[in-house]
């Protein structure tokens, strides 16, 4: 099973929700040209775009930045703001499973609703 490219994916979001070329382009503020290209893996955007198609396709940013083997500008702000901190926790944690990544964040977010 061959994994679905970055364009392939935003193609098959865009049409099951039913909007043209031109107007995701309209809503990213780009041309409908570069939109094609894009789907056609012959253009690579920007985080920042990638970050406003997510938000017209109103899909989950990151699985875009995934695909596009990007980070989120938002992300790396806090990987240099707390370099070394990130890549210790990072390099601890390289061996645990989809679930206790899953246990990991939901701990995370306790924290950081508990500091407001």
């Amino acid at each position: 099973m061959t994994k679905e490219t970055l364009g392939q994916m935003i193609f098959r979001l865009r049409t099951e929700k039913k909007i043209g070329v031109r107007e995701l382009g309209r809503r990213v503020e780009v041309s409908g040209v570069h939109i094609s290209s894009i789907e056609k893996n012959k253009a690579t955007p920007s985080p920042e775009l990638l970050s406003k198609i997510a938000r017209a396709l109103e899909i989950d940013v990151d699985r875009l930045m995934v695909r596009a083997d990007q980070v989120d500008p938002e992300v790396l702000k806090v990987i240099k703001g707390n370099s070394y901190a990130v890549h210790d926790f990072l390099r601890t944690a390289k061996g645990l499973k989809k679930e206790q990544w899953e246990e990991l964040k939901k701990e995370a977010q306790k924290m950081l609703d508990e500091n407001k």
